[in-house]
C-alpha cells in the first residue's frame, strides 16, 4: 500500500533553494562541531606545528570518525545508547595518553615529518574522535536529528564545514609559529597538552559520577 501511494504521489523534488538551504544548514552544523575549544582542536594545534598537513592529518581522522559515528547512530543507534556512557572512561584514557605524550620532551626526527608522521597523525586524530565524548554526544543529539530529517545536501554541508577547518586552523597555527618564534610554539605544545589532560579528567569525572549513582549498566 504504501509503495502504491509513493507511485501515485511521489515526494516533490527539491527546489534550487531548498538545497542551498539544505547545505548552508549542514555547513553551519559542521562548524558547530569542529570549531569550539576541545580536546581535538587542542591536538590539531600542537601536530601543526611541525607543518599544517600534520595537523589538517589530526582533522582528517577526526572527520572519519563523524563518518562512523554518523553511520553508527543511523543503524546502531538503539543498541549502543546504553553502553554511551561508557566512552567517558574510554575516552578519558585516550586522551590522557596523547597528553602524556605531548608534554613529554621529545625530538622532532625526520620521520615525525615524513609520511609516516602524517599517518600516526590520522590515526590520532581518529581514534581520538571515535572515543570522544564531546563527538559521540553531538551525533546523538544534533547529528541524529541531521540525519533523519534532512538529505544528502546537508551531510555534504556537514563535512565540507568540517574540512574547511581543519584545512584552516592547522595553517593559522602553523603561521603564528613562522612569525612568532620557538617561545609561541612552546607555548602552543603547553596549553594544548595541558588542555587535553584536563578535557581527559572531567570525563573521567563524570564517568565516575555516572557509575557512583547507578546510571551504568
Amino acid at each position: 500500500m504504501l509503495i502504491q501511494c509513493l507511485k501515485v504521489h511521489p515526494p516533490p523534488a527539491l527546489t534550487m533553494i531548498d538545497a542551498v538551504y539544505e547545505y548552508l544548514l549542514g555547513l553551519a552544523l559542521g562548524l558547530s562541531l569542529a570549531v569550539p575549544p576541545g580536546p581535538m582542536n587542542a591536538l590539531i594545534a600542537a601536530e601543526a606545528l611541525k607543518t599544517p598537513l600534520h595537523g589538517t592529518a589530526v582533522g582528517a581522522g577526526a572527520m572519519s570518525a563523524d563518518a562512523t559515528l554518523m553511520i553508527i547512530t543511523y543503524f546502531l543507534y538503539r543498541l549502543v545508547k546504553p553502553y554511551v556512557s561508557y566512552v567517558y572512561f574510554i575516552g578519558g584514557g585516550v586522551m590522557i595518553y596523547l597528553a602524556v605524550l605531548m608534554l613529554r620532551p621529545s625530538r622532532i626526527t625526520a620521520s615525525a615529518h615524513g609520511l609516516g608522521g602524517v599517518l600516526r597523525n590520522y590515526t590520532k586524530g581518529y581514534v581520538m574522535g571515535v572515543t570522544n565524548p564531546y563527538q559521540i554526544g553531538w551525533w546523538l543529539s544534533a547529528g541524529l536529528t541531521l540525519i533523519s530529517i534532512m538529505g544528502v545536501f546537508s551531510i555534504a554541508g556537514l563535512f565540507t564545514g568540517i574540512l574547511a577547518w581543519i584545512i584552516t586552523y592547522p595553517l593559522a597555527v602553523y603561521t603564528g609559529k613562522r612569525y612568532l618564534g620557538g617561545r609561541y610554539e612552546i607555548i602552543v605544545k603547553t596549553v594544548s597538552g595541558a588542555a587535553i589532560m584536563g578535557f581527559a579528567l572531567y570525563f573521567m569525572y563524570i564517568g565516575l559520577t555516572l557509575l557512583l549513582r547507578g546510571v551504568l549498566p
